[in-house]
């Protein structure tokens, strides 16, 4: 996609971490979605434990039900998407150096280089419970200041959010509009439609 598409595209700010197995099952549709949708995701890196502490949410592990119940609702996702899945205990592994090196990368390279490590981590292809886990990625960036994801982390609590993956979409003359979860996709395609009408 080149930059003048980019920018007629409406924009849809895309806040992840990679130890959301949520935020891997909305990455593998994006694709399709952004093919089929007027829009541009811009590919925001944040540190999840962070914002869900400080926008008082309470995490998944913080109820033995809620957590059961999740664990057999990814599964079932990945198999409706039919996309390799292997959980990962939560706190199991460290994101944060992942997500400085992403943020050292701009636009499509980002976009690229974040899919192949969350299909990497949530397939079984890497095991990030091992401590040299980054040098198995095909390309390791730079890493990023850690200011830099502290930043995001902000601006994704400024914007509303409370976990990830969360969307927020740019519409002309328009408050910024917000979808939570990979299973509102198809409330922000919808979203997306109207504002492109």
């Amino acid at each position: 996609m080149n930059k003048s598409n980019t920018q007629s595209r409406l924009q849809v700010d895309f806040y992840f971490d990679f130890i959301s197995p949520y935020s891997y099952l909305a990455v593998v549709q994006l694709a399709a979605f952004e093919a089929a949708q007027p829009v541009h995701f811009n590919w925001i890196p944040v540190n999840l434990p962070k914002l869900i502490q400080q926008s008082g949410n309470v995490p998944p592990a913080g109820s033995r039900n809620k957590g059961l119940y999740l664990l057999h609702d990814i599964k079932r996702w990945a198999a409706h998407l039919h996309v390799p899945f292997r959980m990962l205990r939560p706190g199991s592994f460290d994101s944060r150096p992942a997500l400085r090196m992403a943020l050292s990368l701009q636009g499509q390279a980002r976009a690229q280089w974040c899919q192949s490590v969350f299909e990497a981590l949530w397939s079984g292809a890497i095991d990030p419970r091992q401590d040299d886990w980054l040098s198995k990625l095909a390309t390791q960036p730079p890493l990023a200041e850690a200011a830099a994801l502290e930043a995001t982390t902000a601006q994704a609590l400024q914007a509303g959010a409370f976990g990830a993956p969360t969307f927020v979409l740019h519409r002309p003359d328009k408050k910024p509009q917000m979808f939570f979860g990979n299973d509102r996709l198809d409330f922000l395609a919808g979203a997306c439609q109207r504002a492109s009408d």
